[in-house]
C-alpha cells in the first residue's frame, strides 16, 4: 500500500450534519431534542448568539448604535425590545446581524471542529460510531453552512398551530410571527431546499415524534450504505 493510501484509510470518516429549517413556531427546538436523546450532538444558533449579546464589546457597540433604551439593566440587553428595533427596520436587521453573526460562527466553527476531532462516538446510531452534528441555525438558507451540511430537515406545522405557539408560548402579538418571516425565505422556497421533512403539528404525540424521527435515522442509515 502506497503511503497517500494508508492517510486515506487512516482517515477518520467525517461528521454526519444534518442542519434544520422551518417556518417560526413550527416545533424545531422540541425535534432538536429529540435527535438529541437519540444521539446528535445540537449546535444551536440561537443560544450561540444569546451568549454574544451578554459580551460587552458587543453591548457597547449595540447601545452606541441604539442608545440604553435597548437595556434592562447595565450591560444587560432586552432581546425583545431589539427584536422590535431590527424586525422592523431592515437596516438595523443588517447592521446587527454584522456584529453578532461573525462571532456565532466563529464559536460554531470551534465546536465543529471538536467534534469532528472525536472520531468516534459510542451514542452515535450511525455504522462506526459515525459522529452525527446537528445544526439549529435560522436563516439556513442564508447562510454560509447551508453548503456543508449532508441533509437539511424541514419541520413542518400548520399555519394555525405555529400561530398558537408564539402567541400562547412565547406571549407575542397576533400578526408578529408574520411580520417576522416576512423577512426571511418565503415558507415554500425552504421547503423546498429541504431534503427531509418531518410533520410536527400540534395533534403530534411525543411518542409519534419519537418513531418518526428513528425512521428519518433508518432512512439515512439505508442511504449511507
Amino acid at each position: 500500500m502506497l503511503p497517500s493510501e494508508a492517510g486515506d484509510h487512516d482517515r477518520p470518516t467525517p461528521p454526519f450534519i444534518v442542519a434544520m429549517t422551518g417556518g417560526i413556531g413550527s416545533g424545531k427546538s422540541t425535534v432538536a431534542r429529540v435527535l438529541e436523546e437519540l444521539g446528535a450532538h445540537r449546535l444551536d444558533a440561537d443560544e450561540e448568539a444569546r451568549d454574544v449579546l451578554t459580551e460587552a464589546t458587543v453591548v457597547d457597540q449595540l447601545v452606541d448604535r441604539w442608545g440604553e433604551e435597548i437595556l434592562d439593566s447595565p450591560g444587560i440587553i432586552n432581546r425583545e425590545s431589539l427584536s422590535r428595533i431590527v424586525f422592523t427596520d431592515p437596516d438595523s436587521l443588517k447592521y446587527l446581524e454584522s456584529v453578532v453573526h461573525p462571532a456565532v460562527r466563529e464559536r460554531i466553527d470551534v465546536a465543529l471542529e471538536k467534534l469532528a476531532g472525536m472520531g468516534f462516538d459510542e451514542n452515535s446510531p450511525f455504522p462506526g460510531g459515525r459522529i452525527w452534528i446537528l445544526l439549529d441555525i435560522p436563516l439556513l438558507e442564508t447562510s454560509p453552512y447551508r453548503n456543508q451540511v449532508d441533509r437539511i430537515l424541514f419541520v413542518e406545522a400548520p399555519e394555525d398551530d405555529r400561530e398558537s405557539r408564539v402567541t400562547e408560548h412565547r406571549g407575542w402579538a397576533a400578526g408578529e410571527r408574520s411580520r417576522r418571516e416576512s423577512a426571511q425565505l418565503p415558507l415554500r422556497d425552504k421547503r423546498a431546499g429541504a431534503s427531509d421533512l418531518i410533520e410536527n403539528s400540534n395533534a403530534t404525540t411525543p411518542g409519534e415524534l419519537k418513531s418518526r424521527c428513528q425512521e428519518l435515522i433508518q432512512q439515512w442509515i439505508r442511504e449511507m450504505n
